[in-house]
This record gives structure tokens, sequence and C-alpha cells, in this order.
């Protein structure tokens, strides 16, 4: 009777995660789409038929399923319906990583849901319209299945289930790529360490052949669609490997995965340490902690790697250090002594930290672009001209002003005339007190800075008389 009462309050509790992580995710999601999603939602735009997404869009901001989507609802589709499936793939998210911690006992489940479901990273992309939260919900589903399968608790092989995950995964985003990498590392370690290396080797071939497959379909059809175009395939920015860039974005993407998203190289120094004290607590999947935390950023270091300079490209990473983390801490909360209270201070740490992040995020609304329409509305509501400074701040103007079917002419060049001027800076850039085109003076009546990984740091000035 206890057991089971015990049982109900912890399906209790991970709902009620599960429904936390949904509403900071449904909060995260307001506000008019920032860069990289309104430059999806053109591109989706452009491309007109669900055919032109795969081979007229042949640029690296094209996430496949999410570009089906935005081209479906429609350019000037409210905001939390162009999220919905970030926002909903998110939320799963967080259901199965409990899933893979509940395999052990409710305490591991519901300590990882709970790191899942406030993680800013994960809330981040959980609530924006890319690509990536459904990745990480079909690259978790592999590894719960895999768990599984290795466990011997699989009725039948899931080649075919992993095969659907790694291609739908790899159709949402192409990162997935290095996560195959990790779990095909992992399941061939495994059994080599049961079977031996010629029978594992064979096991995992008969395992993985689909996946194989299914992501040389995908490559294939992004490939060939580049090679019969003009333009070949396109990066929105590409950026050789540079040290700097790297380590930055490696730090960041741990500390704000773990709520601190501080600048600071011991990140560097406490996330190997964790990967290389887990295996004397106890912690499973170990081989694929080494591989997905650590060999993969190494790896791609080693290749000198283009565009390694965005957290979000490590993500495989962080999904695999909050299982990691989820583990050891449910391992030592029933311990005696220092290492109970030492578990408990990092678990409420990481849930703190990430809370506060979790909030800046939802006040700063991405940087909210809407907000500059709103402001030329107040002064023109029929319809205004605005000049931009930069390409980029076209698809932001262009997609927010299709949101609230307000009339407005983007002019690219640099004097216009017109009476407004929009101005978009990469974080850390300052915008200027007052700026002047052509003999224009133009000073600022609103702006907004976004907080976080994603957003849009933007200044509107209006034409003085």
């Amino acid at each position: 009777m206890g057991e089971d009462i015990a049982r109900r309050r912890a399906q209790w509790l991970f709902a009620a995660i599960i429904l936390l992580g949904l509403a900071l995710r449904v909060a995260a999601a307001r506000g008019a789409l920032w860069l990289d999603e309104a430059w999806s939602a053109v591109l989706a735009h452009e491309a007109g038929t669900p055919i032109g997404v795969f081979v007229q869009i042949n640029h690296d901001n094209n996430h496949h399923l999410n570009s089906l989507w935005l081209q479906l609802v429609g350019l000037g589709a409210d905001p939390l319906l162009a999220r919905a499936p970030a926002i909903l793939a998110g939320t799963a998210t967080i259901y199965v990583a409990g899933l893979i911690g509940w395999r052990r006992s409710a305490l591991f489940g519901l300590v990882t849901a709970a790191l899942f479901a406030v993680s800013p990273m994960l809330v981040t992309l959980g609530s924006e319209a890319r690509g990536y939260a459904p990745m990480a919900l079909a690259f978790l589903v592999a590894i719960l299945l895999t768990d599984r399968w290795l466990a011997g608790e699989a009725e039948r092989s899931p080649a075919t289930a992993l095969a659907l995950c790694f291609f739908l995964g790899a159709l949402s985003q192409l990162t997935i790529v290095f996560g195959f990498c990790a779990l095909a590392g992992w399941i061939g370690f495994a059994l080599w360490q049961r079977e031996g290396f010629a029978k594992a080797l064979k096991q995992s071939l008969a395992l993985l052949w689909p996946s194989i497959l299914a992501l040389v379909l995908v490559v294939a059809i992004v490939l060939g669609a580049a090679a019969a175009s003009r333009t070949g395939f396109q990066f929105g920015r590409y950026d050789p490997f540079a040290w700097l860039p790297f380590l930055h974005a490696l730090v960041l993407g741990f500390g704000s995965t773990l709520g601190w998203p501080v600048i600071t190289p011991w990140w560097l120094a406490l996330v190997p340490t964790l990967v290389l004290l887990a295996p004397g607590m106890g912690v499973r999947r170990t081989a694929f902690s080494r591989l997905a935390i650590l060999a993969f950023p190494l790896a791609l270091a080693l290749l000198h790697a283009g565009n390694t300079g965005f957290p979000r490209y490590y993500l495989v990473a962080c999904l695999a250090l909050l299982l990691m983390l989820g583990e050891m801490i449910a391992i030592a909360l029933p311990l005696p002594g220092w290492r109970r209270w030492l578990a408990g201070a990092g678990l409420a740490a990481i849930l703190i930290g990430s809370l506060v992040e979790d909030a800046r995020i939802i006040h700063a609304r991405r940087g909210d672009p809407g907000g500059a329409i709103r402001a030329m509305a107040a002064r023109a509501p029929a319809g205004t001209r605005v000049i931009l400074d930069r390409p980029t701040g076209k698809a932001i103007l262009q997609v927010a002003s299709a949101e609230q079917g307000y009339p407005l002419v983007i002019v690219e060049k640099p004097c216009g005339p017109a009476p407004f001027l929009f101005l978009d800076r990469p974080d850390g850039e300052a915008f200027p007190a007052a700026s002047r085109r052509c003999g224009r003076l133009y000073r600022p009546i609103a702006r907004a800075q976004s907080h976080g990984l994603s957003g849009s740091h933007w200044t509107l000035y209006a034409l003085q008389p």
C-alpha cells in the first residue's frame, strides 16, 4: 500500500515537472521571430511548395521539417503557432529524459526530468521555430531504445525504430549525426565487453545499418539538391575554426545547459572531471558520456571544423551531460554524509540558477522585433517606409510586419528616403546615439536587447525634422 502511494506521488510529481517545463517554453515563446527564425520563415515562404523546401532552399538555415511547418502556417503566423513544434518536442523531451532515468528508479527519473525541464539551453531551443528541439527529442528516443536493447529488455530489435529516429532527427537538424557517432560507439563498446570484437562488430552493424542508410539518404538529399542548384550549398555565416570562439561556445553551452552561463575556463575543468568521476559512482552509459561530452568537441577541434563558435552546435554533448548529471545526483542523494549534501547543493544550484536565467530569457522575449513594428505603427498607422542598416534586418521586419498585418516598405539602400531607420547588431556591438544618412538625422525612439543564446538586438530611429 505504501509503495503504491509513493509511486502515485512520484508520478504526480513527474507530471508537474513536465507541466512546469511546458509553461516555461510557452512563456519563452512570446515575441516576434528573431533573425534565424525569421530567415527560416522567409526561405520557406519563398520556396512556395513542400518540394521546394527540399530542392530550392540549399542553405544551412533550412531545417527541413521546421521549414515545412513554417510554410504550412504562413509568413504572418502567430509566433506561438510558428514555434508550436519546438514547444511540443521540447516538452516531450522532458518526458523521454524522465523515462530514461526512471529505468533505474523514480528518483533518477524525477531528477533527470527536472534538469531537462528548467535547463536554459533547452528552454531556449524548445521555444523557437528551429529544428533543434525535434532533433533533441529524436536523439533521446534513440538513447532510450538503445538502453533497453542493451539491457536485454527489448522484445525485438529496435533497428527500424532507430532508423526512423535518425531520419526524422536529421531532417530536423543535421547535428544529430554527431549523436549517432556517440551512440554507435556506445553500442560497440558495450557489446565488445560482452561478446568480443568480432561479434560486437557484427551485432552493431545489424542494429545500425538502417540508421546509417537513413542518415546517408538525408545527406544525399541535401547535397544532391545543392549540386543541382546554381549557387550550391550556402551558409548564412561561415567562420573558419579558431580556438577562442570554439572554447567560448563550449563554455557558454555547458554553462547555459546547467543554468550558470558564466564565461569561465572552470567549466572546461569541471565537466571533464565529472565525466571521469562518473564510472566510480556507478553511472551507466559511461562510454556514451565520454564520446558525446568529451570526444565529440575534441574531434571538432582536431579537425578544425568551421562554424564551431555557436553554443547550440554542442547540443548533443549538453544532452549527454544532463543525463549523466541526473544519474550522478540521484545516486548520491540517498547516501549518508557529505555526498548527500554535495548532491543536494549541486541540484539546488542548477535548478535555482536555471529558473533565474529562464526568467531573464522570458522577460527579454528574444528582443521581440515586433516592438519596432508597434513603434512605427503608433507614428504612421497607415504604413511607412524603413531603411535597413544591414541585410539581416530584412527578414526580421518582413516577418514581424506580416504577423501584425502592418504595411511596411523595407528600403535596402543606405539613404532611402524613409521616416525610419532600423539597426540590428550582434551581441556586444554598441548602437550609435544618433545616425546621419545622406544629410538626414535619425534619433532612437525604440530599442530592445535579447538575453541568452538566441535573439535580436535592435534600435529603431526616426527621422528628425
